[in-house]
């Protein structure tokens, strides 16, 4: 199952400034009321760090629009965040958040969808996809396929540009932005200018552990051995695991797929499988850019780390030097 990796990382130790929060698992006996009391504290939690810092009140300027669209499973919410002041053609981000398939909302990441609207200057499009286990494989991962389709045809009147698309996504978030990165060609579109995978679940299906699970698999918040089948209420039969629209590493033919921007937490268990999809697209000729996060573990980008901007800025400055590029494949 291993692929070389795209360089050798460092393992290194976690950077001072970093609160090592206390692992989620989620109540599967309970999953809609463990979900409420989790977005409720993450959302107290997170809202209070990003009130501290300097770009809050800018932040609050940026105007969401709520649409609801019904993709095949019941009715979910799309939110579109622009800028307060007026423009047109501007690159668009289509967001998928991450949580094991299973938790947090679009509101867990008000902060974060902020941001990239206000200070990248884009147009930022976030489904409030539905999750398991209720909603088992592919159901959410159809859905944001689906937001594509919806962002395509409407976004112009947000003042988006649907030429100028690009999908992203953290954790199965990334696993989503990487699967729909290859459905967009093999279901004839829409074309997408890049994907950008931020700490992605690049495989469902191990036979060993990799050296990054080795190495932060117990004490770094995210608790991961792959081999263990950690996200397996998302799935149907274990069968599911080893299919490439669940396993984007698995999938022999890459070569179509956008320009891909890699965001990946240094003290994270998910280090080697983004290092190992980063390879494996550039061996089959497509452009990538990496970055490794130094210090920073699984789930940065929600908190208010020095390092936590700078992925951000990383996601919309590779948007904009992408803006005007034709679609690789």
């Amino acid at each position: 199952m291993y692929y070389r990796k795209y360089l050798t990382p460092e393992y290194g130790e976690v950077a001072p400034e970093v609160e090592i929060m206390q692992p989620q698992e989620i109540d599967l006996n309970n999953a809609r009321a463990w979900r409420i009391q989790s977005d409720f504290e993450s959302i107290a939690a997170m809202t209070a760090a990003v009130k501290k810092c300097n770009c809050y009140t800018k932040l609050m300027q940026a105007v969401t629009d709520d649409i609801v669209c019904d993709f095949g499973e019941g009715p979910i919410r799309v939110r579109v965040y622009r800028p307060s002041i007026q423009a047109e053609k501007l690159p668009v981000l289509i967001f998928y958040h991450g949580g094991g398939y299973m938790m947090n909302s679009i509101e867990v990441y008000e902060y974060v969808f902020r941001y990239l609207c206000v200070s990248g200057n884009v147009i930022v499009v976030a489904p409030d996809y539905h999750l398991a286990p209720e909603y088992k494989f592919p159901k959410g991962l159809e859905e944001a396929y689906q937001t594509v389709l919806w962002t395509k045809k409407g976004i112009s009147r947000f003042g988006g540009d649907p030429e100028s698309l690009f999908v992203c996504g953290d954790s199965s978030g990334g696993n989503f932005a990487a699967v729909v990165s290859f459905l967009t060609k093999e279901r004839s579109g829409p074309d997408l200018k890049g994907q950008i995978l931020i700490f992605p679940v690049t495989t469902n299906y191990e036979e060993e552990m990799t050296d990054s699970e080795k190495r932060y698999e117990h004490g770094y918040f995210l608790e991961f051995n792959g081999t263990q089948y950690p996200l397996m209420p998302y799935f149907n039969d274990i069968s599911e695991t080893k299919l490439p629209e669940a396993s984007p590493l698995l999938k022999e033919d890459l070569s179509m797929v956008p320009p891909a921007c890699f965001i990946n937490a240094e003290c994270d268990p998910l280090l080697d499988q983004g290092l190992m999809y980063a390879a494996k697209l550039e061996d089959q000729g497509v452009p990538v850019e990496y970055h490794i996060m130094r210090g920073m573990v699984h789930g940065f980008i929600n908190w208010t780390y020095r390092e936590s901007f700078r992925a951000l800025d990383l996601t919309t400055e590779y948007m904009w030097n992408n803006h005007g590029v034709r679609s690789h494949g």
